[in-house]
């Protein structure tokens, strides 16, 4: 809990040299290309904010841009998806991965020579870090973890590798819709009857470094990822995706046992010879985080103003890394269930005026968090029906349900000890990100 509560201090930090840096020009747009394994920030000053002139202030510009670029992009890359539940702020915040490690990757990054713009109003310059690096982070073991074999096995040969085809919507394991997979840096695979095929310690920890569990590509043209599944690779058509955050492929029974039945398709997955054909809007340019622009504090400022007209108890309002956050804490439903106590109408009113200042197309993550009592499933379920309700609250309050999504995470995400009260008073609590990203006018 130390390393949670120094991690939030440093946020409010950043958050508040964050605001500092835009209002003097700064910016930053990162961006992930899964197919290139990259991720580029640009880093921006807007010379005319800054109060700089140019051609003469060049080199104050300079100076300035150079000395902020290895700082400001880390903000962003703690959306960058990990595994099927976590990115990696998560991991950062509950400790997994030491802060001082990411900056040290960012620093050490790959920095472009800066540019000007042709009006001569902004100077910019590029950042690049590999996405094995940063998987690299995370990499503990010191040798593949065997291959589970099952008692069952079915006719299969050597291949030299596994495509696995993930592209359109396909089904979510558990759940009745269909989505469209999305990439990370550990994705698990899973046949139909859930049993584990593919996961990170499976793989020999170097090729994990330096390569990446997967390859991700858009393209059908093996020949270009040849040298990944080799001429003979077992081609999967995946059934299904599973996971919170659906990153992982489900492949049928039958094809799992061509892997798993004889060991030289098992050594495959030690190689991390699996390449995932995916759609193109999955894999290419996937922005990072928030755009912490001028609109972004503009609408900062505007809803801590109103907040502020009308203080709230057990209602926080943060800057935080996956956005503008709301968070109600020990919002009163009867006990054990999804029905809101009528002391509570008041407070969703406020939270409702203040989202609606966000503009008229931003959207709204809504998040359902419990105590944890030792009941899981019941936890999982009871948050995701708490957000449900909270979401109801709000559209009867003048906010589009298709500009809400609703999400729940039990007991997992704890932001103090569960052994007293108020530990636990502070863990029930329903948070709301906002992203304002359609309100950007081109």
């Amino acid at each position: 809990m130390l390393k949670k509560t120094l991690f939030c201090a440093w946020l409010l930090v950043l958050a508040t040299a964050l605001a500092v840096t835009q209002e003097n020009g700064l910016s930053v747009d990162a961006t992930t290309n899964w197919e290139k394994q990259l991720i580029h920030s640009i880093i921006s000053l807007d010379t005319r904010q800054a109060g700089i002139e140019l051609p003469s202030g060049r080199s104050a510009a300079l100076q300035i841009l150079q000395m902020e670029s290895p700082t400001l992009p880390k903000d962003s890359f703690f959306s960058l998806q990990i595994d099927s539940l976590h990115q990696l702020g998560h991991y950062i915040e509950d400790g997994t991965v030491p802060l001082s490690e990411l900056n040290t990757l960012v620093e050490e990054s790959t920095c472009a020579p800066p540019w000007f713009s042709r009006e001569l109003d902004r100077i910019s310059m590029t950042r690049t870090v590999p996405l094995p690096g940063i998987a690299g982070l995370f990499i503990r073991h010191t040798a593949p973890q065997p291959v589970p074999v099952p008692l069952a096995e079915a006719p299969t040969k050597p291949f030299t590798g596994i495509l696995v085809d993930a592209r359109g919507r396909l089904p979510v394991h558990g759940e009745y819709t269909r989505e469209s997979i999305r990439p990370a840096l550990f994705p698990r695979i899973w046949d139909t009857g859930m049993d584990l095929v593919y996961e990170k310690n499976m793989v020999d920890p170097r090729t994990a470094r330096d390569h990446g569990l997967v390859h991700y590509t858009t393209t059908t043209d093996e020949q270009s990822y040849r040298n990944r599944i080799g001429n003979d690779p077992l081609r999967i058509t995946a059934r299904g995706v599973f996971g919170r955050y659906r990153t992982d492929p489900v492949i049928s029974r039958e094809d799992y046992l061509k892997i798993v039945s004889i060991p030289e398709n098992r050594t495959l997955l030690a190689e991390g010879r699996i390449v995932i054909l995916c759609d193109p809007e999955a894999l290419e340019n996937t922005r990072l985080g928030p755009v912490k622009d001028r609109n972004y504090y503009v609408v900062r400022r505007d809803i801590e103003r109103k907040l502020a007209a009308t203080p709230v108890q057990r209602m926080d309002f943060s800057d935080s890394w996956q956005g503008l956050k709301i968070t109600m804490y020990d919002i009163r439903f009867v006990a054990d269930t999804a029905q809101i106590l009528e002391s509570e109408r008041g407070r969703i009113d406020i939270v409702a005026d203040a989202l609606l200042l966000a503009g008229e197309n931003a959207s709204f993550v809504v998040e359902g968090h419990t105590a944890n009592v030792g009941k899981p499933a019941g936890e999982l379920n009871l948050s995701i029906e708490r957000a449900r309700k909270i979401g109801e609250e709000l559209t009867r309050r003048g906010i589009d349900p298709g500009r809400l999504r609703i999400a729940g995470y039990g007991g997992t995400r704890p932001v103090a000890p569960n052994t007293t009260d108020e530990g636990r008073a502070l863990n029930r609590r329903v948070e709301i990100t906002i992203d304002i990203e359609n309100n950007r006018q081109d």
